[in-house]
């Protein structure tokens, strides 16, 4: 009894370490996108235009929000980033985009 008590420990342990690794290498992999008020000099496909307006005068939600909406297009980038306020609202708009890889065709 004391042996199956140590094993089903052990395999709890195990099972408790697999997802921890698992959702680190998650999280490893999801990068976040980079925001620009200008142009890069690498290639890329324009995905969309993302805009985001907010009654806060905090642009770091305004980024937040633009990086949401960029990364479910698929985009690496957001471009051409402009900032503007307008009766009490703070706007923010720029161009999502994808970096093109050296081997996958152009569009």
């Amino acid at each position: 009894m004391k042996r199956s008590f140590q094993a089903l420990i052990s395999i709890l342990i195990a099972l408790f370490l697999l997802i921890a690794l698992s959702k680190a290498m998650a999280n490893a992999e999801e990068k976040e996108v980079i925001l620009s008020t200008v142009d890069i000099d690498e290639d890329y496909e324009i995905l969309g235009l993302v805009s985001y307006r907010s009654s806060e005068l905090e642009p770091e939600k305004i980024h937040k929000e633009l990086q949401k909406q960029a990364k479910k297009m698929g985009a690496d980038y957001i471009i051409g980033i402009t900032y503007y306020s307008n009766a009490g609202y703070l706007y923010g708009s720029g161009t999502a985009v994808k970096l093109i890889k050296e081997n996958s065709p152009k569009r």
